[in-house]
């Protein structure tokens, strides 16, 4: 009986999987719940059922099949699926400029599988702009589509910014509808404000008069301009520029636009590997708690060796070290501050005395990694700089270059030697399969497909 639960023929004939855990639960406490009613209402079951073998029925019977329910965690994974890489990335945003292109007018673009195709434009600049806040901002369709027109607002000035700066930040408040108590506002920088401005222009031209209610308006039956723009009339564009580009991943994955709330996931995960704390994640994601959060959150194998590789620990040789529980103490033993340098660690024991100075560059018991890598770039043109200027003094002043074995001079070398070993460490890529390997979507094709679109069939969709 557990084997033919599990893989019942009438659900995996057109789904192709295992009958999934929660499935078999609701099958095991719907037999459960029966066996309960029956043995607590032996009256009406003898009247329906007859008497045998009904009778005979106990809540030891209905105990049994609870038992068998099996506990699944609600806690949900990272979901990967739902992030948009950047193979995926870059041809979508080659090929947006299809949708605001006129009917008369022709592009030719990539598809993913290599092919170069040239299309007819679809004549929607708005779609095309919806898209692009969409992946700039991760918020959802509907927050998009029903923005007000007046959607932006000044951002507190901040004290840290330089006169004149380009980042400058501006507040973007968007249809916020699912959670009452979530933020609606977020802050963003100057190329989405650019996207809403062009948009405003839009609308300047193309209605006049409108109300000016919302950002994005219908284009057809809306003389006031109050109406939003269509939901399916969004879907529709999404839908034919994905059957027309064929976008792939950079594992040969199919990519639907018709699925952007993956825009959402990917904005949200490479933020958080920016390092926003998650309440910071949780206040741009608009959600109520930090949980709902993480669950848009991917764990990318290539950011996770990446992160790895931005840890680990090195000699002044550039050779990688491993640190133990132990090693780790004798950072902070006794909280000895001279231990933590401006370039790396001190790993010489609390209770032992140094004496090399300030040669922690020769020293084998200097550790750095890679968020020094700024401070050792640095010292490395200044050393660079102190040797050049040393040595041309020395050779005005005593009319000879100096010599090579001049202590000074070995010293400044080996410092200068170990700084550039350290740098080339810190800077070497990951080795990956998924780095640099080269796909068939990068292979030249035999020349443009001419392919004819029907521009005429979503005029005789109801708007």
């Amino acid at each position: 009986m557990a084997a033919n639960r599990v893989t019942r023929e009438s659900d995996t004939r057109h789904l192709g999987r295992t009958v999934p855990s929660r499935g078999i639960n609701d099958d095991l406490r719907a037999a459960a719940g029966l066996l309960d009613f029956v043995a607590a209402h032996p009256a009406e079951a003898r009247s329906v059922l007859g008497a045998e073998p009904w009778q005979r029925l106990t809540a030891a019977h209905a105990a049994s099949w609870f038992g068998r329910v099996t506990r699944i965690p609600h806690q949900r994974g990272f979901n990967d699926a739902n992030y948009i890489d950047d193979h995926a990335l870059a041809q979508i945003t080659a090929a947006l400029p299809l949708i605001g292109l006129p009917r008369t007018e022709q592009m030719t673009i990539t598809r993913g599988d290599g092919t170069i195709i040239t299309a007819n434009g679809l004549d929607d600049p708005q779609a095309m702009r919806m898209i692009l806040l969409q992946i700039l901002t991760g918020r959802r369709a509907s927050e998009i589509r029903t923005c007000d027109f007046d959607c932006l607002s000044a951002a507190p000035t901040s004290t840290g910014a330089a006169e004149g700066d380009n980042q400058t930040l501006t507040r973007f408040r968007y249809a916020q509808s699912k959670i009452d108590v979530a933020p609606d506002t977020i802050l963003v920088d100057r190329e989405v404000t650019e996207v809403i401005a062009e948009q405003h222009r839009w609308l300047q031209v193309h209605h006049p008069d409108g109300s000016r209610r919302y950002l994005f308006a219908r284009r057809l039956g809306n003389r006031r301009g109050d109406k939003p723009y269509p939901a399916g009339t969004y879907n529709w564009v999404l839908r034919t520029l994905s059957d027309l580009v064929e976008i792939t991943d950079a594992k040969g994955h199919v990519v639907r636009l018709s699925h952007t709330h993956r825009f959402r996931h990917t904005r949200l995960t490479r933020l958080a590997e920016l390092g926003l704390p998650i309440h910071v994640l949780q206040r741009y994601a608009g959600h109520a708690t930090p949980t709902m959060t993480m669950h848009y959150i991917a764990a990318r194998d290539e950011y996770a060796e990446q992160a790895f590789l931005a840890t680990a620990k090195l000699r002044s040789d550039g050779t990688r070290i491993q640190l133990s529980s132990d090693d780790h103490d004798t950072l902070h033993l006794f909280r000895r501050a001279d231990r933590f340098l401006p370039n790396g660690w001190c790993m010489l024991p609390p209770l032992q005395s140094c004496d090399k100075g300030n040669a922690c560059l020769t020293c084998s018991v200097f550790v750095t990694d890679h968020t020094h890598h700024d401070v050792l770039h640095r010292q490395l043109c200044e050393t660079q700089d102190l040797i050049d200027r040393a040595t041309t003094e020395f050779e005005q002043r005593h009319g000879h270059p100096m010599p090579d074995d001049n202590v000074w001079l070995t010293r400044r070398r080996a410092e200068h030697h170990a700084l550039t070993r350290l740098l080339a460490t810190l800077n070497e890529a990951p080795d990956s399969a998924t780095h640099g390997e080269a796909t068939e979507c990068h292979r030249p094709s035999a020349g443009p497909v001419p392919l004819t679109l029907d521009l005429t069939a979503h005029r005789r969709r109801p708007q």
